[in-house]
């Protein structure tokens, strides 16, 4: 059973981290090719200490005293390989040493041809930032109620695109500590509170709660939102902004209104239940 569970999380943490790899390495070539040298840097760094130390080894990592996947390990030591391939560039010794001592192999990382690169699987890519996001917000949410890591929770979804989170509840599950997952339709009271974009989540927790403590970090939220609101509607409002901008631009900023417009019903509905 606990294979199948770190085969499951493993499975789209590959797929997710192949995506990454494929779209940094057009970004890169794109850079190279320009003679951005620095940016390209940048996105290399990004790539190894962001996505693959800090997300991708964190959600393959195999439960307390369980072994590694054979399939996820022998996956996770290519990827580090094609790493040292693409920073080799920019770090040619350290590079050539580690990726020598991966593997036994009598040719060498500067002369090793990078492999053709596929177009990166945007859906993919967007359920791994989905997942990033909602982390992250639930580990704060935790942090500011004082529940320890080891304190797991019963997690509950409010969410119009269930669909969504299909590929991404086995890690989900493992990084928030819930032991049970449920998606639901109207909210759940006595929990704690955590929204992300225009989905709900509440924490069931067998310790008491402070309410007044998640009412005042969902007022400074909606502050925020607000606020940020007010920026980009004047920026819309502004005739000069709207005539000289790209067209790509002024998507970008109507995103960002919707965004923040849809962020601040769900804060609102959020807050109503705790009147």
């Amino acid at each position: 059973a606990n294979d199948a569970v770190q085969t499951t999380t493993g499975n789209f943490a590959i797929e997710w981290f192949s995506n990454r790899l494929k779209k940094v390495k057009t970004e890169v070539d794109e850079l190279m090719k320009q003679f951005r040298l620095s940016e390209a840097l940048k996105t290399i760094y990004s790539l190894i200490w962001d996505d693959f130390c800090s997300w991708y080894l964190e959600w393959i990592k195999p439960g307390f005293d369980e072994p590694v996947d054979a399939a996820v390990y022998k996956k996770t030591i290519q990827y580090f390989e094609e790493l040292m391939q693409l920073l080799h560039p920019f770090m040619p010794f350290v590079t050539e040493e580690i990726y020598h001592l991966l593997n036994e192999r009598t040719d060498d990382v500067c002369i090793k041809q990078f492999e053709w690169v596929n177009t990166a699987n945007e859906t993919v890519l967007a359920h791994g930032e989905l997942l990033k996001k909602v982390i992250t917000a639930l580990r704060d949410g935790r942090n500011k109620n004082q529940l320890k890591p080891k304190e797991t929770i019963k997690l509950f979804i409010e969410t119009a695109s269930k669909e969504s989170y299909h590929p991404i509840v086995s890690i989900l599950n493992k990084q928030v500590n819930a032991d049970e997952l449920v998606f639901t339709s109207e909210a759940v009271n006595n929990t704690i509170i955590v929204t992300v974009e225009k989905d709900k989540f509440y924490l069931k927790t067998d310790k008491k709660l402070d309410t007044s403590l998640l009412k005042s970090d969902l007022l400074k939220d909606l502050e925020h939102q607000k606020g940020f609101l007010l920026s980009v509607e004047k920026k819309l409002n502004n005739e000069k902004f709207v005539s000289n901008a790209k067209p790509e631009v002024i998507a970008l900023e109507r995103k960002k209104k919707a965004d923040a417009e849809a962020r601040i019903k769900t804060i609102e509905e959020s807050l109503s239940t705790m009147r």
